[in-house]
């Protein structure tokens, strides 16, 4: 897209709204934005081709069931609780965030105050160093797992839009089809254009993926999961992911750390949103026939505090919604579990921001060593002691409030 005489990537505009003083350049960002809603939903009207999309999908899930039921029963939550559950989670952001509005562009600028505080120490060339040594610490040192990375953009390199990890199957030699098998060691593709704060949060979710497939040893039916396990999977990565907006870990790697309401702020404003996602694709397949900017605008009014504009379709910045309808919702999913996760490792073994060489051995064997071998539901309530719930994530948003 087009900002100003600058050529950008979306992930690069929406780092840039977190961090950009001035409003009028925010709202330029944003609305460098617009080829993409336009391409997604035309002019929003019957004919919009994310509409005819909507149709053939509900319909699906109208016979086959929604795929975001089935992540919440993979994870043992009981039917018809995530809608609920996903509005109460919205409606605690609220007391933190208070009641006013704000401009759609303006709303990465309200929860980056991190960035704009740490992201000056997080230079492009720092991200991959940080992200090994930290790891290291954890004992899940990436060069001696393995695990390879191709995120920083060079000539005739074509450009990667979003970031992503891949697993590349499973050893073969000496290993009995009736056994553990190890897998491959995995790949971490992106492209960062640039450093800050929240491409390095990036880089260590998608470490996390990779930690996560590198400990598998399972049969080779389960080296992978299916889409019902999805949220698991990202919730997992999230685990790791989120140390980068502990001020404390920041303080530890990166020498100076945001105060603890902007580290809650940084955090959680993309949670939200995806909660909004979420919400919006559950509504429109309860009822496609909506306009689905009428749809994203209540939602977003209510639950994040955003000043209406039902004439433009900016929901439409993610490509999940296109290629996998449903999917947003387990990025939301994902937040309830790394939250409960992370407070059952912290009870446990205390925090591990300082570094804790036991600390990847003590999670691969509690909920990575299986693969698909065992449930999601199985593994977390084994691990929390109790069936997953939002408690602990509605507890982070109080002490914050």
């Amino acid at each position: 897209m087009r900002v100003g005489a600058s050529t950008l990537d979306r992930p690069t505009i929406l780092a840039r709204l977190a961090v950009e003083p001035d409003a009028a350049a925010r709202r330029a960002c944003f609305e460098a934005l617009s080829p993409i809603w336009r391409v997604v939903d035309g002019d929003g009207r019957d004919a919009s081709p994310y509409r005819g999309l909507l149709r053939s999908s509900s319909e699906r899930w109208r016979v086959d069931g929604s795929p975001i039921e089935a992540n919440a029963a993979s994870l043992g939550m009981s039917p018809g609780s995530v809608e609920p559950t996903l509005r109460a989670i919205l409606a605690a952001w609220r007391t933190v965030v208070g009641p006013g509005l704000l401009e759609p562009w303006d709303y990465w600028y309200a929860v980056g105050a991190a960035s704009r505080r740490l992201g000056g120490l997080v230079h492009q060339e720092r991200l991959l160093d940080v992200n090994r040594r930290y790891l290291a610490s954890l004992g899940a040192d990436p060069d001696a797992l393995g695990i390879s990375y191709d995120v920083l953009p060079r000539p005739d390199r074509p450009l990667i839009p979003v970031a992503f990890t891949i697993g590349m199957g499973g050893w073969a030699a000496e290993q009995p089809a009736s056994g553990p098998w190890t897998p491959r060691p995995p790949w971490v593709f992106a492209t960062y254009a640039e450093g800050g704060l929240g491409n390095l949060l990036e880089l260590l979710h998608e470490s996390g993926h990779a930690l996560h497939m590198a400990a598998i040893r399972t049969r080779p039916a389960f080296l992978d999961w299916t889409l019902e396990d999805t949220a698991f999977v990202e919730g997992m990565a999230d685990v790791v992911g989120w140390d980068a907006t502990e001020p404390e870990w920041q303080r530890a790697w990166l020498g100076e750390a945001a105060e603890r309401r902007e580290a809650c702020l940084d955090r959680y404003g993309p949670v939200m949103l995806d909660i909004c996602w979420a919400l919006f694709e559950i509504e429109l397949h309860r009822r496609p026939d909506r306009r689905p900017n009428d749809v994203w605008t209540e939602i977003t009014v209510d639950g994040l505090g955003i000043e209406p504009h039902p004439e433009w379709s900016w929901w439409a910045i993610r490509g999940q919604l296109i290629d996998l309808p449903g999917y947003m919702a387990n990025y939301a999913l994902s937040a309830i579990i790394a939250a409960a996760v992370r407070a059952r490792i912290r009870e446990v073994r205390g925090p591990w921001w300082d570094g804790d060489p036991g600390w990847y051995r003590f999670v691969s064997d509690a909920l990575f060593v299986a693969g698909a071998a065992r449930t999601p539901a199985d593994l977390l309530e084994g691990f929390l002691g109790r069936p997953l719930a939002a408690e602990p994530l509605l507890a982070e948003l109080r002490r914050a409030g």
